[in-house]
């Protein structure tokens, strides 16, 4: 009895002990499950939403081209511009296929049997390092919503989204985002920056070779760029090309011939400034309103931005600076010779210097102890030195900018923004702002043949006296507007401002014309001493090759964004500056400049037989020289001179404006006029049906027949040729008067005490 009992309790005990395991186990089974259940609902709404999945948004580089579709420059944070499939070369898909996912088109976003294969290859080798099995889509999902991280959550992850790229994408479609996202090197997302930035290219013309080089770089950007490791990309590259044989994508015979072909990079960093680094500079702090006013940001929206640069004519702008600041240099540097004092000045200004005061030298010993630093200082001084420049082109027509050269350092490899000279440097523009001061004359009626005194006027201004005086240091005699303008003659236009005109005056016809710096209201503004800049200059000048009508200076002819949809386009801001038929007897004016005055050396040293108007400038001390000259299609303002204002030319013979600017803008015209795709032509300015031309006798300054050595023609606006034509009544009627003089003797004679 107690046996059997024994043995009753005894097997409740065993099924007690069996059923324990089981619920037990049941329960961690339910926990897992429940746990799982809700880790799959977490992570799912971590998960891209269907919006980001069907709208990805990669940052991409903003484009900036050139009016004739050169791209000039990139403004990025990653180096990528997106481009459909049909733009990419056939090989390029085809070599990423061949070795990254050979079942690309066969899978649904996950390749279970490449999976298990790799899995398999792991184990076997489980010492050395593991290999993935992820598909092209998979890549896609991490590089575009995804981490790179490598945790199992990561992965969960990056197989749900594959999958839902393969519902949400067609397969050419899930290519062109890979293509267009992933980093090959050098700063270059996409396969777009990557054609550019190592072979100058655009990816639709990316040759076999070029584009298994690289899909070659994918594997390891480092190990595999071609421009730093050119060995391991050409290895790279030859075995993509045997695994697109293989593949069936190019034949044995295509796949060997590739394999031997040379690494032909032109390699185009990312740090490369483009072909104009002031200019698209210049581009980037004007697109700063434009991208507050339509909430865009031109560093990640893939912009593309149409400015109205021309490449060629920037290339011959270049080429012109280059040329001559060289010439130019080379004078300066043969007579400068440094001042003590200003030598050490210099020294005294550097961060150098500051430094050992601020540590206890004295300011004796902080010099002494700089000077001993013979290399230091020799760059210093050489540095100060260097001839700056500045260079602007504009269509007059429409204010379209056309070349730009900010300063000496435009060369894409020497660039370092530092100062723009174009438009951030004010300096005085000498004779080039006369004209400003003669048209205010000519509007006022006084004709262009009027004749002024050329002498030295004293002028009082406070308790000091100003007197002008001319370059050459010689006066004499009467001279006419047109003469004193075609030579800068100083005096004469001193005077003509003192006899007719207020500086009031003068400002508004500048301002008129598009000076907007501030000018300074005194008698010393007729010969330029209020500081403008060379856009403005060039914009003023403008006007006169526009018939009288000032039109604002433009970079940017449109804004698209990255679905080619117009964000802001060019609206002309003009007005109406000068009468037309003042303009044209300015013109005429501006035109005796290059024909006989000062810029004469246009047509006979360089040979330039064009229509074609202008004004040298040399300021005081010869600090700075200036051309700015236009025809009916181009008008381009020239400056040289130095940053640093105590350093200047030595002589009239290199630092004069006809000698150190005007070469530049004769050479920049010859390149421009040799080239027959811009389309330039001699043309006439326009004449209106209100200017009356008069031939007149440069010696009598009177009316005269055509056809003799002395005679041009003269031109007048009605106020002026009036008030020509009463000077000549007046010069007839005092004529008169002295005959009737003579004819009477006693009129003749001079009393005795004035002998």
């Amino acid at each position: 009895m107690s046996r059997n009992k024994t043995k009753k309790n005894s097997s409740k005990k065993s099924n007690s002990q069996k059923l324990f395991p089981l619920s037990a186990l049941t329960f961690i089974v339910l926990v897992l499950g429940i746990t799982g259940f809700f880790y799959a609902i977490s992570l799912m709404r971590t998960l891209p939403s269907l919006e980001e999945l069907e709208n990805p948004n990669p940052e991409l580089a903003s484009l900036v081209y050139s009016s004739d579709g050169k791209l000039l420059h990139k403004y990025f944070l990653k180096n990528r511009t997106y481009v459909p499939l049909t733009s990419i070369s056939e090989f390029v898909p085809e070599a990423l296929i061949a070795t990254e996912d050979l079942a690309f088109y066969d899978h649904w976003g996950f390749d279970v049997r490449r999976f298990v294969i790799v899995i398999g290859e792991n184990l076997l080798k489980a010492r050395e390092r593991w290999h993935g099995a992820s598909t092209i889509t998979q890549q896609l999902a991490k590089n575009l919503y995804l981490t790179q991280e490598r945790t199992v959550t990561r992965k969960i992850k990056e197989f749900f989204t594959s999958i839902e790229l393969e519902r949400t994408y067609t397969k050419d479609e899930i290519l062109a985002l890979y293509l267009n996202t992933v980093y090959f090197g050098s700063g270059a997302y996409g396969i777009e920056a990557a054609a550019w930035t190592y072979f100058n290219k655009p990816a639709s013309r990316l040759n076999l070779p070029e584009s298994a080089a690289l899909v070659g770089i994918l594997k390891s950007p480092r190990a595999y760029d071609p421009s730093r490791n050119p060995e391991n990309s050409v290895s790279r590259r030859n075995l993509i090309l045997s695994l697109m044989s293989k593949a069936g994508f190019i034949s044995e015979k295509e796949s060997e011939k590739a394999q031997k072909s040379k690494l032909a990079l032109d390699y185009t960093p990312v740090t490369n400034h483009g072909k104009a680094p002031y200019f698209t500079e210049y581009i980037r702090q004007t697109l700063k309103p434009i991208s507050r006013q339509h909430d865009i940001n031109v560093y990640r929206d893939g912009l593309s931005i149409h400015t109205t640069l021309d490449s060629r004519m920037q290339q011959y702008a270049q080429e012109a600076v280059q040329e001559h600041l060289a010439w130019v240099q080379e004078r300066f540097d043969k007579s400068w010779r440094w001042p003590k004092n200003l030598k050490n000045q210099i020294i005294r200004e550097t961060p150098r210097y500051r430094e050992l005061i601020k540590n206890g030298r004295s300011a004796e010993e902080a010099l002494k102890e700089l000077k001993t630093d013979e290399q230091w200082v020799e760059k210093l001084l050489h540095d100060k030195t260097r001839v700056q420049v500045a260079f602007v082109a504009l269509d007059p027509a429409n204010g379209h900018i056309k070349a730009w050269i900010g300063g000496s350092e435009f060369s894409p490899d020497k660039y370092e923004y530092q100062f723009d000279h174009v438009w951030q440097a004010r300096r005085q523009p000498g004779s080039t702002f006369k004209p400003f001061v003669y048209t205010a004359a000519i509007d006022k009626g006084i004709p262009a043949n009027h004749m002024v005194l050329n002498q030295p006027l004293a002028i009082k201004t406070g308790n000091k006296v100003w007197i002008a005086k001319n370059a050459d240091r010689k006066s004499g005699g009467l001279v006419t507007l047109r003469h004193a303008l075609s030579k800068s003659v100083n005096q004469v236009t001193v005077r003509l401002m003192h006899e007719f005109l207020s500086p009031s005056e003068i400002i508004n016809y500048a301002k008129k014309m598009g000076i907007r710096s501030k000018l300074e209201p005194n008698m010393s503004i007729s010969l330029g001493t209020s500081e403008i800049t060379p856009l403005e200059l060039a914009s003023a000048f403008g006007t006169f090759a526009n018939n009288g009508i000032w039109i604002e200076p433009t970079s940017i002819s449109s804004i698209e964004d990255k679905f080619r949809n117009t964000v802001s386009e060019y609206k002309p801001v003009t007005r109406t500056a000068i009468d037309s038929t003042t303009n044209y007897v300015m013109v005429s004016m501006l035109q005796d400049v290059v024909k006989r005055g000062t810029g004469v050396a246009i047509p006979y040293r360089y040979g330039l037989k064009i229509e074609a108007a202008g004004k040298t400038g040399t300021t005081q001390n010869l600090k700075d020289a200036w051309f700015v000259g236009f025809t009916p299609q181009i008008v381009a303002a020239a400056w040289t001179g130095f940053d640093d204002e105590r350093i200047h030319f030595t002589s009239m013979s290199y630092g004069q404006g006809a000698r150190a600017a005007l070469p530049i803008w004769a050479g920049f015209m010859k390149r421009c006029f040799a080239d027959s795709t811009l389309g330039m032509e001699n043309r006439y300015f326009h004449m209106p049906e209100t200017v009356i031309a008069v031939p007149v006798s440069r010696n009598s300054n009177r009316p005269a027949e055509l056809f003799t050595d002395d005679v041009y023609v003269e031109y007048f606006t009605p106020s002026g040729f009036k008030k020509y034509q009463s000077r000549l009544l007046e010069y007839a009627a005092a004529q008169e008067e002295a005959e009737e003089e003579a004819d009477n003797p006693d009129s003749l004679a001079f009393p005795e005490s004035e002998y």
